[in-house]
Parts: C-alpha cells; sequence; structure tokens
C-alpha cells in the first residue's frame, strides 16, 4: 500500500506552485516601494524558478537511472509531469511580467536594446511555447490520444529546452552577467550563471550515460574497486 505523500505527490507539488507564486509576489511588493521595481524583481524570481523546475523535471530520469540507489526515487518519478507543468507556470508569469509593463509602456522596448536582447526573447518565446504544448500533453489522457511513441517524440523536445533557456538567460538575464534589461539597475550574480552552467553540464553527463545503458549500483561499484 502506497504511503499517502506519494499517491498525492502531484497535488503537493501543485500546492507548493500556488504557495511560491503568492509567496514571491507577496515578497517583492513588500520589499520595493514602487509597482515597476515590484514587476521586476517578480519577474527575475519567477524566471529562476522556472529554471530550477525545468532542470529538475529533466534531470529526474536520467539521475535515477544512473543512480537508481538514491532516495525520493518514487516520489520524484511520479511528480515529474508535475514539476514539468510548474516548470511552464512559472515561465508563462515570468513572460507576462515583462511584456505587459512593456506593452503598456513602447512596445519598441522589445527590440530597442540590441541584437543580443532580441535574440534571447525570440529564444524565451520558443522556449515558453513548446514548454505551453508539453504542459497541456502531460495528461494521461495526451498519451493514448498522441500514441506512447508520438507523445515520447513530442516530449523528447523538452532535452533541447534547457540549453535553449540556459541562452535566453545568458542573453536577457540580470542574474547571469552578460546582458541585462534596461529597466533594471541592479549588479549581475555571476554565480546564476556558473551554477546552472554546471547544472546543465552534469545532465549531459548524466544523460549520454543513460543513452549508454550505464548504471552506478552497488554492484557495479565493487567491481569497479
Amino acid at each position: 500500500m502506497q504511503h499517502w505523500h506519494l499517491v498525492n505527490v502531484r497535488g503537493l507539488v501543485y500546492g507548493l506552485l500556488a504557495f511560491m507564486v503568492g509567496g514571491i509576489a507577496y515578497s517583492c511588493f513588500e520589499d520595493t516601494k514602487t509597482m515597476p521595481e515590484a514587476l521586476i524583481m517578480i519577474r527575475q524570481t519567477y524566471g529562476l524558478r522556472a529554471m530550477i523546475f525545468l532542470f529538475t523535471a529533466l534531470f529526474t530520469g536520467p539521475l535515477f537511472y544512473v543512480l537508481p540507489w538514491l532516495p525520493l526515487k518514487a516520489h520524484l518519478l511520479k511528480g515529474r509531469r508535475a514539476v514539468g507543468v510548474s516548470a511552464f507556470v512559472f515561465a508563462f508569469l515570468h513572460s507576462l511580467c515583462y511584456l505587459v509593463p512593456v506593452l503598456m509602456r513602447n512596445w519598441r522596448e522589445l527590440y530597442t536594446p540590441g541584437t543580443l536582447w532580441w535574440c534571447g526573447l525570440a529564444l524565451g518565446a520558443v522556449a515558453t511555447l513548446d514548454m505551453a504544448a508539453l504542459a497541456i500533453t502531460s495528461r494521461d489522457k495526451a498519451v493514448h490520444s498522441m500514441g506512447p511513441k508520438r507523445w515520447k517524440r513530442w516530449h523528447n523536445t523538452a532535452h533541447l529546452l534547457l540549453f535553449v533557456v540556459l541562452i535566453h538567460a545568458i542573453f536577457n538575464g540580470i542574474d547571469f552577467g552578460v546582458n541585462h534589461a534596461p529597466d533594471v539597475k541592479g549588479e549581475a550574480d555571476y554565480g546564476c550563471l556558473i551554477g546552472f552552467s554546471i547544472a546543465a553540464l552534469i545532465w549531459l553527463v548524466l544523460f549520454i550515460l543513460r543513452k549508454k545503458s550505464l548504471q552506478w549500483t552497488p554492484r557495479a561499484l565493487r567491481r569497479i574497486k
């Protein structure tokens, strides 16, 4: 008999999502003096949370294949779709917090910051649309209606998302230290660039090991010794 937290793991993920969305918005409005400042902070925080949830969803499969003895395997595998949907929700809100104020001020701000900026926006738009399609087809009914093979091919595009989103963040994210929006006055945090780049490299290694059907089980480690 499964524990209640395993049975309801997707609901728990969505509950965490709702708490984080509301909590981030509330804390940002409390910590800033004006609405524009609050929206900038919310936008940045939602964007980083979208990346964290996306990385978590993509790490789950290869990580637990290569290291099947890690704890919480059943919870994360069962909740992986909910984590992916949560990544899309954060990405959508992140986009909304940028687009709405810009379109209300002057839509030309979408491209005037330069080539690097609008290239980053284009990558972000592609990533958000793909994440939307993946979120919509994350239900079990979609698997049956599309067919398992077609569904899997479509959801394999998530593997490219990791690098598309990382490049988007490098081109547009203040926390990555390469480029940022004109309305952002804060200093860059290069730790985000280093941290997410290392995470992407680790994921790539795990992905290759999974493709080669390599597992680091206790028995395999004893054989190496």
